[in-house]
């Protein structure tokens, strides 16, 4: 495949399987190749607002001298609303092209972002609707960016790469997003936290949507598969319940962090257990790409989810809180590396023009699954053989989609 140039018009691209005989490719080359800094840039400058929304939300209604819990509500439901606009918008993505969709859903929810302090929350529903509009129209970036690397990369082991590049470095966006959100706040109040952020927001959609890899990329025509969309394909649909059960084992881990910290006394914990798995799944997105694999997709996604299964065991040993800190990046590791071969997997296992709506699904199934897993580690009292499970669960989908993938089939 040929890198786009200024006059390169791209259509979807067929699945390209990882080559073992490929030497691996690093961030840097990925990074070196035409469009695909500024692609990487504006679309975590886009998916901002997924990190700093939530946090800047319930700083708005304190402001207001609401609740908790109804700050809390409002970040629910525009978590929710992500998690079922993401493949919906992506099915728009995927039969009128990307620049009309990205930029008027990202101005769409800019202005909701704007309203909810507006509303106040004398205004509940009308909060809550502007909440819910806001989360549901978030442009589909994530899935937007991932059907333009395999037309802005040159071989299978740079799209290897490019997929590892994008999944470690996601992990900025909810690393900065709290932390921008409480700063605005404090120097500027929750009102301007929250135009800025959808500011920001639509600011790396017009970015993407007017690059030249997007407004060339033409959706591939396909016949109908339904009223399933891109879940008509078995394989991709056992793939998704398999990420709803990795995202159930990170959400619990919100909780059982928590737990963690009341059990020993010690604060910090509760930010640090999260925090080491983000940073475990960038150095598992870098190791990942940097070792050229021989074995198969199907192997490789398997492997990764025995990993991350079994590295929760030790954790739920009660090793100390100092131990459990680093115990807790191992799991991340493994997630990066798993990431990287479910972005590969769904090519395989997506119908032809439907591969923006399939992303879209993998986003929803990470949203879903890390509220079932917070809701689950709840009356568990936040033990670690809560995430352990949902993780063993994940492992066991996992060979299925295996077996799907040795017989190449997408139905």
């Amino acid at each position: 495949m040929t890198v786009l140039n200024e006059t390169t018009a791209p259509t979807t691209a067929p699945p390209r399987l990882p080559d073992p005989h490929h030497a691996a490719a690093s961030w840097l080359s990925v990074l070196r190749l035409p469009h695909c800094a500024r692609l990487l840039g504006a679309t975590l400058l886009g998916r901002l607002p997924l990190g700093v929304a939530p946090v800047a939300l319930l700083l708005a209604v304190r402001d207001q001298g609401g609740s908790y819990t109804w700050g809390a509500a409002l970040a629910a439901v525009f978590g929710l609303a992500v998690a079922a606009g993401q493949p919906m918008l992506g099915r728009l993505v995927d039969r009128i092209g990307q620049t009309v969709p990205i930029l008027t859903s990202a101005l769409l929810s800019a202005i909701a972002l704007a309203v909810v302090p507006v509303a106040g929350t004398d205004r509940p529903i009308a909060q809550l609707t502007a909440a819910l509009v806001a989360g549901a129209a978030a442009p589909p970036l994530e899935a937007s960016l991932r059907a333009l690397w395999s037309q802005v990369v040159p071989s299978a082991a740079h799209l290897r790469a490019a997929y590892g590049l994008d999944s470690g470095s996601q992990e900025l966006v909810y690393v900065a997003g709290p932390l921008l959100a409480t700063s605005i706040t404090a120097l500027a109040g929750s009102t301007t936290a929250l135009a800025t952020t959808g500011l920001l927001g639509l600011a790396g959609a017009a970015t993407l949507a007017f690059s030249t890899p997007s407004r060339a990329w033409r959706p591939t025509r396909t016949r109908t598969a339904g009223i399933l969309g891109a879940l008509r394909p078995a394989g991709l649909r056992t793939l998704l319940l398999a990420l709803v059960a990795v995202g159930a084992a990170l959400g619990a881990l919100t909780v059982s962090a928590l737990a963690t910290a009341e059990r020993y006394g010690i604060a910090w914990l509760s930010g640090a257990l999260p925090a080491a798995l983000s940073i475990g799944a960038l150095i598992g997105c870098a190791v990942c790409i940097a070792i050229p694999w021989t074995e198969s997709l199907g192997t490789q996604l398997v492997q990764a989810g025995a990993g991350f299964a079994i590295s929760w065991l030790p954790l739920c040993l009660g090793p100390g809180p100092y131990a459990s800190v680093v115990l807790a990046a191992v799991p991340g590791m493994f997630f990066g590396a798993l990431l990287v071969s479910a972005y590969q997997a769904i090519d395989v296992l997506a119908h032809p023009g439907m591969v923006t709506e399939s992303y879209g699904w993998l986003v929803s199934a990470f949203g879903v699954g890390t509220a079932l897993g917070t809701a689950s580690a709840g009356p568990w009292h936040g033990s670690l053989f809560v995430p352990a499970a949902a993780a063993a669960t994940a492992l066991a989908l996992l060979h299925a989609v295996q077996s799907r993938l040795a017989r190449g089939v997408r139905s």
